[in-house]
């Protein structure tokens, strides 16, 4: 039973608990509610992930590569954060009580912070190498939300943010249990300026990074949401759901490859390129014929997911499947940017992609419908693929056409 303990299981079991329970509680709430309200949903989940990508950047992303995580520290971050999240709510309410842009309960407010602070609190935890910990955390909340929504949808509740409410009440005893595993009582006054000038200093380029990647690839997915409506972005966010469960197993090959390829990197550069493709074959002979078995019965899993109301949406998944196959094959050209640590490629790219996104977006869904937001997503990672192909070509670093002799 040694392998119970093994950290890397355990990493591995609290992903697919987290994942797990998002892409059930999505097809839940796709069955139950209708088309409208689950787009209302769909467009929560963008706000909820912009916030924890604006905030990370600002907290967490910095502490995670700290070398000291001393208690003091522990309890700034707790402190930071809850600042962050003072401030993102002020900037909120601000601006929607000036352009009136939209009406947001109280019950879907605390719904969303607290999906961000239970996001962060499994972040420190794991930072820490506190698994079991995260893994008790995110059972906890993984049961208590689909035992809630389970007996919501037996009661026939359909009024969304009565839900929501009762999701909130359960983050607020899973922030609970952050407190107690963290223990956020000590810091030294003299670590706070020093520790708040480290966190200014490099979130800003993070927080930069992080938005330029959140809006280039969901600019065309928010555009949907306003100019064809909650029932594109329901169907959306649908597919998305379901193609979750890939991106769990893109995330583990990712854990396991990027480490790997770093170190075959210290023996030559050959050897790390013979690895990859070695490596991203074997992968495919996985991921490929998911993504084809997907396209072929769109229809069906859509309909078995959703019900028959998401029938007219099967292209989507078809879409999707083909977009992720753009995506599997990136995957190399991310690993060799990351591992020869030209980060800052990153955020150029993401901000090329951004700028087609806003240029492209009007026309292609105004033109296309939802189909111009697959377009739209498939030519966006075509634009990284080029970008990154063009950085590891100037680098002297031909990955296609060592795939191409392999």
């Amino acid at each position: 039973m040694n392998w119970v303990k093994d950290r890397k299981i355990q990493v591995l079991a609290d992903q697919m608990i987290v994942s797990g329970t998002n892409f059930l509680m999505t097809i839940m709430l796709a069955r139950h509610l209708d088309t409208s309200s689950f787009g209302q949903y769909a467009a929560y989940i963008l706000i909820v992930y912009l916030g924890i990508s604006a905030l990370s950047a600002w907290g967490i992303q910095i502490f995670q590569v700290a070398i000291q995580k001393t208690s003091s520290y522990i309890s700034f971050l707790v402190f930071w954060q809850f600042f962050l999240m003072g401030v993102m709510l002020t900037l909120s309410i601000s601006i929607n009580t000036c352009f009136n842009l939209y009406e947001v309960s109280v019950g879907s407010y605390l719904f969303i912070f607290g999906f961000i602070i239970n996001d962060f609190g499994r972040r420190v935890l794991l930072s820490l190498d506190k698994t079991v910990h995260t893994i008790i955390l995110d059972l906890f909340t993984s049961i208590y939300l689909i035992t809630t929504l389970a007996i919501s949808m037996i009661q026939n509740i359909q009024d969304l943010e009565q839900i929501l409410t009762v999701f909130a009440y359960g983050y607020s005893f899973s922030l609970i249990l952050i407190v107690a595993f963290l223990k956020p009582f000590f810091i030294e006054r003299e670590d706070v300026l020093k520790y708040f000038r480290t966190h200014i200093k490099e979130g800003k380029w993070l927080f930069l990074s992080a938005l330029s990647q959140w809006w280039a690839g969901n600019l065309f997915v928010v555009a949907a949401g306003i100019y064809v409506g909650t029932t594109a972005l329901a169907a959306l966010r649908l597919a998305q759901s379901l193609f979750g469960v890939l991106n769990v197993l893109l995330q583990t090959f990712e854990n396991y490859v990027l480490p790997q390829t770093a170190e075959k990197l210290r023996l030559s550069l050959p050897s790390a390129l013979h690895y990859l493709k070695d490596t991203n074959h074997k992968m495919g002979l996985i991921f490929l014929p998911l993504l084809v078995i997907t396209l072929l019965l769109a229809k069906p899993i859509l309909v078995i997911s959703g019900g028959n109301q998401y029938v007219d949406f099967a292209y989507v998944v078809q879409g999707y499947s083909v977009l992720y196959i753009f995506i599997f094959l990136s995957q190399p050209l991310r690993f060799l940017i990351r591992t020869l640590q030209i980060n800052d490629h990153f955020f150029y790219a993401y901000l090329i992609n951004l700028g087609f996104s806003l240029i492209t977006s009007h026309y292609l869904i105004f033109t296309f419908g939802l189909q111009g937001v697959i377009y739209g997503l498939i030519v966006s990672q075509i634009i990284l693929m080029a970008y990154w192909s063009l950085i590891l070509h100037l680098k002297n670093i031909n990955i296609w056409k060592s795939y191409i002799s392999y």
